[in-house]
């Protein structure tokens, strides 16, 4: 399936907050060719490296704490994402790898319980990674780009104080398709989709961005806390994300499904 990829990748950093100043004078984005460029416009560098937390609360209020370190790769035609958990203690060494060639997705997992390395198809799509609240089509979806389908502009509305528009984003539907319908507000100035709701035939999940933490980096405006409530599900999982190191060279064994969890 072919999800939006609303470049929300460079979440929540330790590095000292940069203040973003609100612009009045920022046009908004009414044309889906301008919008698709200034998105594109905030994909991050070559690579990343930096280490994240998870804190998911199910609807008993209930809540697990998941440490891990991210990797990410991108080429032509290609993407490359390696997640290697650190804590709780019972997840350990836990790895999970998404690789994407001419839009082609594969995804494996390692859990150090079984020794082996899995590969993720069918049903296993929609389950929740290591108990996190995100799925494998969540992290499409993060991570992905607007490839395919249709943007239907619906108008001007005001997210948390900001002034944002209103998209529909309608993907290209496969048998494999969880999502078939997103509505995302795209904030005038930084071009970041401030909230996107994910149908699939009803309300499903709701990701949020808290502009509170939104930074500059170079041209790029990125969050540093994200949170994504399952309306079904009742539960709910906030990311925030270490220090960030763009553009170092990360070594192929990383994203390779033989070895990738060592």
């Amino acid at each position: 399936m072919k999800l939006a990829r609303l470049c929300v990748a460079g979440l929540l950093a330790g590095l000292p907050l940069v203040a973003v100043a609100a612009s009045p004078a920022a046009p908004p984005v009414r044309d889906e060719a301008a919008l698709r460029e200034c998105l594109k416009a905030n994909l991050l560098p070559q690579s990343l490296r930096q280490q994240l937390v998870m804190t998911s609360t199910d609807r008993a209020g209930a809540q697990r704490r998941l440490t891990a370190n991210w990797y990410w790769r991108r080429g032509e035609n290609a993407q490359s994402v390696m997640l290697r958990v650190e804590a709780p203690q019972d997840l350990a060494g836990a790895a999970y790898l998404w690789l994407r060639r001419k839009e082609r997705d594969q995804f494996y997992v390692y859990l150090p319980a079984v020794a082996k390395v899995r590969r993720v198809e069918g049903a296993g799509m929609a389950q929740a990674l290591f108990a996190s609240g995100f799925s494998a089509f969540d992290l499409q979806f993060v991570l992905g780009q607007l490839a395919g389908g249709q943007l239907q502009l619906q108008g001007p509305a005001t997210v948390a104080g900001r002034k944002v528009q209103r998209w529909r984003y309608l993907p290209q539907l496969t048998p494999e398709s969880l999502y078939d319908r997103v509505e995302m507000s795209v904030d005038n100035e930084w071009c970041l989709p401030l909230q996107a709701d994910l149908y699939g035939g009803v309300p499903w999940k709701t990701l949020t961005i808290d502009p509170a933490t939104v930074y500059k980096s170079g041209t790029r405006y990125l969050p540093r806390r994200v949170s994504l409530r399952d309306l079904r599900a009742e539960t709910e999982t906030v990311i925030q994300l270490g220090r960030e190191q763009f553009d170092q060279r990360l070594p192929d064994r990383l994203f390779d499904p033989r070895v990738f969890y060592h």
